[in-house]
């Protein structure tokens, strides 16, 4: 007889990880499956790292998760400097405006990934490591999936294996999506200047870059937005090269740069499933979605849709996966997600104007919003997920 769960989570990412401990807490039997080893290396500094708004801080510490951090690889951020590179105007965000001792966490993902991963030994999920799902097969209340080996049956599976997504494919949903005809440079480095927990992030003609800092008060984590061109000659200097280009990018805000780990790119497009959920299934995370990092929205947005999944689920407790609760799903989430992809593309298109008219519109709006209190306030929920 196949194996048969109630749930059957795809992708042993952040947020499927995540979504295997929710159900599984919610008292349905879960297997998560994974086409990759399922155990994460912790004893190097993770070059990719993620800023966790107070939601998804919010959904950790609901799942127990959030307990199982290694706090001395967590940095809290307090404060925020984000600035226009083509005339100087900046707005400026503090913790304390909101009353909170926080704007958001830097954590690595290979810290983050093993704390998930004791919660899932913590919950005796069954995992299924290497396992490729190559074949799926709908049936009137439920999926048969096969890896070409073993056949398993859900109630519910649940998609969150990438931007990539093969089991979206064999679901038959589409994407539609652009390219930002930019790439990603992210590396460690090591600053002359302490941090002081504050994220910085300027906006040059060429595309964002961000300095995130981590818990070391030296060391941040930077991702460097800009044209592909460009990323072929950054990629092609010597570390030192480098850290003297990201200097001056940065407007030495932080004083010498020297890289401590190994530089990595790569290209930025927006995805957007043109389904969130159909019978018996739903995306979550990158499988759903991706947008620009400019302001380090993705996990967040990914942990959102888990959020809203679950709420949908405590509405309608008796009909946990019934069409009515998948279509709620997939109906808050492409509006909210939309909004998201909007916001990004209007931010990029309008700070890479590098016509004189624009460049001081953007400069008195800058310094306009600095200096609106309430405004400020509101920018701030809304990134802290609220």
């Amino acid at each position: 007889m196949n194996p048969s769960y109630d749930v059957v989570v795809i992708g042993g990412g952040i947020v499927g990880m995540s979504a295997a401990i929710a159900m599984r807490q919610r008292g349905f039997s879960v297997a998560l499956m994974d086409a990759g080893n399922l155990v994460v290396d912790t004893h190097v500094i993770d070059s990719r790292v993620y800023a966790l708004n107070h939601a998804s801080q919010s959904l950790l510490q609901g799942l127990g998760v959030w307990d199982h951090l290694d706090f001395s690889r967590v940095s809290p951020y307090t404060h925020m400097h984000v600035w226009d590179g083509a005339n100087g105007a900046h707005i400026d965000f503090d913790s304390r405006m909101q009353g909170t001792d926080r704007l958001g966490s830097i954590i690595e993902e290979s810290v983050l990934k093993a704390a998930l991963l004791q919660q899932l030994a913590k919950e005796n999920i069954k995992q299924f490591p290497h396992t490729r799902v190559s074949a799926l097969q709908m049936l009137p209340h439920g999926i048969n999936i096969s890896d070409g080996v073993t056949n398993w049956h859900t109630a519910l599976l649940m998609v969150a294996d990438g931007a990539a997504s093969k089991t979206r494919e064999l679901l038959g949903v589409g994407t539609t999506g652009w390219s930002y005809h930019q790439q990603a440079v992210v590396a460690t480095i090591c600053t002359e200047k302490p941090h002081q927990s504050t994220a910085y992030q300027v906006f040059n003609p060429d595309g964002p870059l961000a300095f995130l800092p981590l818990a070391n008060p030296h060391q941040c984590s930077i991702v460097w937005s800009t044209k592909p061109s460009r990323v072929d000659a950054l990629m092609r200097l010597s570390d030192d090269d480098f850290a003297l280009q990201l200097k001056c990018a940065f407007a030495a805000k932080l004083g010498d740069c020297v890289v401590e780990r190994a530089r990595h790119t790569f290209p930025l497009h927006m995805r957007h499933a043109k389904q969130y959920s159909g019978a018996c299934w739903l995306l979550m995370g990158d499988a759903a979605h991706t947008i620009h990092p400019l302001a380090g929205l993705g996990l967040n947005v990914g942990l959102a849709d888990l959020s809203t999944w679950l709420k949908t689920l405590s509405v309608n407790k008796r009909n946990a996966f019934s069409p009515k609760s998948l279509g709620a799903y997939q109906r808050e989430r492409k509006f909210e997600v939309w909004k998201a992809i909007a916001l990004m593309e209007s931010l990029k298109t309008v700070f890479a104007q590098p016509l004189p008219p624009f460049v001081s519109l953007r400069g008195l709006g800058l310094t306009a919003c600095d200096s609106l209190q309430p405004l400020k306030r509101w920018f701030i929920r809304q990134a802290a997920g609220g």
